[in-house]
């Protein structure tokens, strides 16, 4: 934290509501020269506000110069915010020592700069604007009509935001509970909706918890021999993934690794490089498809593998679509074969996307503002496959 830079954003700072928030919230974390690498995830927390306002506010500040924003520029693939406190200081008094406001009932608005000196000042319609020069700036007609509609049309633009925020984070969910039944033993074309409901109760944290520890509490069942798998409503109502024991690892034996960087896409072509899980058995139609062969039946096989071969891997990238990225041992963060920048849309992005897909691997979900992602250098044709896709599809 710098008292430095938050003194000089509390007052130098013309902004206000949500943008002062993160600004203060930037603050809080930067070093005297004003820089810091806080996630989304943490401004949103610290300033009270959804990720996607975060976002929203971030873009303005940054348009209007009183922040610098280096996509992954910071440790880790973090962003790096730099906040402007040239730009800050060096601002006309006039922008920043104003009173009144929205909030004022009746009588004068007072605009004055605090280092007025005298001279002609314009009076219209009950709010008082000054220059320090001397001279009439320029007069503007405000009731207070006007700064109620514009308080209003405010507030709207507000409730729209937080409309599109809900909207959003109630797909997000979807997603996650589509992740969560998809391959689920012995359940294909049951009603989900009990279970659909249990699962928009849980917390975000939950959420995450049940998707995550789903596949251990699985082969958890195996390891005992129970030969019935309970409904994913049951497994969501009596958090039976906290059955699950858990190993803490000891301080410092796991990093984060950002999303698309080096370390995140190493560990997850290793996590491809195992075998993949037995999916549920295809439908009629599939299973005609598959032993009719021909490019069809081939590309059903390919697409089964990529949507229930990997699950944790599928994970990771929904995750990694988010901004999240995926704990790994500190020994796995350090082995590291030689990686490079690949462009995305390049030929060499979709050359590995070929490679991919020809595996029945899933894609990667690179989110929009995403540049490059880090690959081995040797290429695609470095990459071990698990064995053959048609045989682990066809087996479900």
């Amino acid at each position: 934290m710098s008292i430095k830079v938050m003194t000089i954003v509390w007052s130098r700072a013309p902004v206000k509501s949500g943008e002062l928030l993160l600004l203060l919230a930037l603050s809080d974390n930067a070093d005297d020269n004003g820089v810091a690498f806080p996630s989304v995830t943490y401004l949103a927390s610290k300033a009270r506000m959804t990720p996607r306002n975060v976002q929203l506010c971030l873009s303005n500040l940054e348009r209007s110069g009183f922040i610098q924003i280096v996509p992954r520029g910071g440790p880790s693939g973090a962003n790096k915010y730099r906040v402007n406190l040239k730009l800050l200081r060096d601002l006309p008094d006039e922008y920043v020592t104003t009173k009144g406001g929205d909030d004022a009932e009746g009588g004068e608005v007072d605009f004055t700069p605090k280092n007025f000196q005298g001279g002609e000042v314009g009076f219209t319609g009950g709010v008082k604007w000054a220059s320090p020069g001397g001279e009439v700036g320029f007069t503007q007609t405000v009731n207070n009509h006007q700064l109620t509609s514009q308080g209003a049309q405010e507030r709207a633009r507000e409730d729209e935001i937080s409309d599109e925020d809900d909207r959003a984070d109630r797909k997000a969910v979807k997603r996650a509970f589509q992740r969560l039944v998809d391959g689920w033993p012995g359940f294909a074309g049951l009603s989900l909706e009990s279970a659909e409901r249990a699962f928009g109760k849980l917390t975000a944290e939950d959420r995450d918890a049940a998707l995550r520890m789903r596949d251990p509490w699985l082969a958890l069942l195996r390891k005992n021999g129970k030969d019935h798998t309970p409904a994913p409503s049951t497994y969501l109502r009596e958090r039976l993934w906290e059955a699950v024991p858990q190993q803490q690892p000891s301080e410092g034996e796991h990093v984060v690794a950002a999303p698309f960087g080096k370390q995140w896409t190493v560990h997850v072509l290793r996590l491809l490089s195992s075998a993949p899980v037995e999916p549920p058995a295809p439908t009629a139609f599939q299973r005609q498809q598959i032993a009719a062969g021909g490019v069809a039946g081939h590309r059903v096989v390919l697409e089964r593998l990529s949507r229930f071969g990997w699950p944790r891997v599928n994970s990771v990238l929904e995750r990694a679509a988010e901004g999240k990225g995926v704990s790994i041992t500190r020994e796995e963060a350090q082995d590291l074969p030689e990686t490079h920048a690949v462009a995305v849309d390049s030929p060499d992005f979709h050359h590995w996307r070929s490679a991919f897909d020809q595996r029945g691997w899933p894609w990667l979900k690179v989110p929009h503002g995403v540049k490059v992602i880090w690959f081995p250098i040797d290429g695609p044709q470095s990459l071990q496959s698990a064995g053959p896709p048609q045989q682990k599809a066809q087996s479900g």
